[in-house]
This record gives structure tokens, sequence and C-alpha cells, in this order.
């Protein structure tokens, strides 16, 4: 199974730690872009085993650095 995180923020350098850390952890990484008002971008990670340890994985790093928003889709 495949992981695509989507990750929002006004606050940059949030997004730069979470994105390094991800891809220390080896996720895909995309640019940060502005979107709407606010910076986002997408994480991907493919070998997903259980979509609630991922969840809970990276949602630990999301209440840590309180991100704005985040989606996280399975395929």
């Amino acid at each position: 199974m495949k992981a695509h995180h989507t990750f929002r923020s006004i606050e940059r350098e949030k997004l730069e730690i979470i994105a390094s850390l991800l891809q220390q952890a080896g996720y895909r990484i995309t640019r940060i872009t502005p979107r709407q008002g606010e910076l986002t971008f997408k994480a991907t990670r493919d070998g997903v085993h259980s979509g609630e340890d991922e969840q809970a994985r990276v949602g630990q790093l999301v209440e840590h650095f309180n991100i704005e928003s985040w989606s996280v889709t399975f395929t």
C-alpha cells in the first residue's frame, strides 16, 4: 500500500522541519509551494502495511508541530 500525505501551514519553518524528517525516514517529498494563502507539500511512502500505524506515526509530527491541515490517502 502507498500513503500520500498533504501538509498545509502558514509557517514555512514547520513544514521544512517535517519535510526533512519525513525525507530522512524514506518518504518522497515535493517542493513546498504557496496555495490559497498557505504553504503546502506532499509526502509519499511506498510499502505501508497498516494505515492506522501510518496515521499514528505521522499524526504525532502533525500534533507536535501544530500543523493547521493534514490529510492522508492510501492507494
